[in-house]
């Protein structure tokens, strides 16, 4: 096996998000990473995500699927 090849692991990088909240986690950069969301500010795991988009999105494509269907009734 090669020697030197792979980066130094790193036990104590720290995360900082927009928020403002900091974390740290292992890593193979020594640096501090900055994110746009964590687990302290992200919908899904503040429970605020909102379900009025997912709705939407199912509606359409299951209208688009109906449509699907009646041109390959039309077709045959």
């Amino acid at each position: 096996m090669k020697k030197d090849i792979h980066p130094q692991y790193n036990s104590g990088t720290e995360v900082v998000c927009i928020c403002w909240h900091t974390f740290t986690v292992n890593s193979a950069v020594a640096w501090p990473i900055k994110v746009e969301s964590c687990p302290n500010c992200h919908p899904t795991y503040t429970g605020k995500e909102q379900k009025v988009v997912v709705k939407w999105r199912m509606e359409k494509f299951l209208e688009k699927q109906k449509r699907m269907e009646e041109a390959a009734k039309k077709a045959a």
